[in-house]
C-alpha cells in the first residue's frame, strides 16, 4: 500500500546559536538523511525527498500497514500520513458508483 508522508520540522521560534545549529544538523538532519537513503535502497521510499528551503520531507512510501507507515523517520517533525489508492482501485470504485447511478429508479 502506498502512503504520502509529509514531515515538517516544528520550529521553536528561538534562533539557534551556531553551536546548537551544528548539533541539530549532526544529531537530527544527517541521521534522518541516512535513514531515508536506507529506506530508498530498501524500496520503502518510492518517491519524494527534502523540500527546498524548508526542514521538511515529502515522501511516497510503500508499507504493508498504517502502523508500518507510521514509524518515525524524524522525531522532531509534525507528521501527516495519507493512505493512497491505486488508480485502478479508484477506477473500479467509481465504476461501481456509476453503475448504481445508471440503474432505473425503480430498480434501486
Amino acid at each position: 500500500m502506498l502512503f504520502l508522508v509529509e514531515l515538517d520540522h516544528v520550529k521553536s521560534g528561538i534562533p539557534l546559536s551556531p553551536e546548537a545549529g551544528v548539533s541539530f544538523i549532526e544529531q537530527f538532519i544527517f541521521p534522518t538523511i541516512t535513514r531515508a537513503e536506507q529506506l530508498v535502497a530498501q524500496k520503502k521510499i518510492v518517491a519524494g525527498g527534502p523540500v527546498v528551503g524548508h526542514i521538511a520531507l515529502r515522501l511516497i512510501i510503500e508499507a504493508d500497514s498504517l502502523a508500518e507507515a507510521d514509524r518515525p523517520l524524524y522525531p522532531l517533525a509534525e507528521t501527516r500520513i495519507t493512505p493512497l489508492l491505486a488508480f485502478a482501485d479508484r477506477r473500479a470504485s467509481v465504476q461501481d458508483v456509476m453503475e448504481r447511478l445508471s440503474q432505473p429508479a425503480d430498480a434501486k
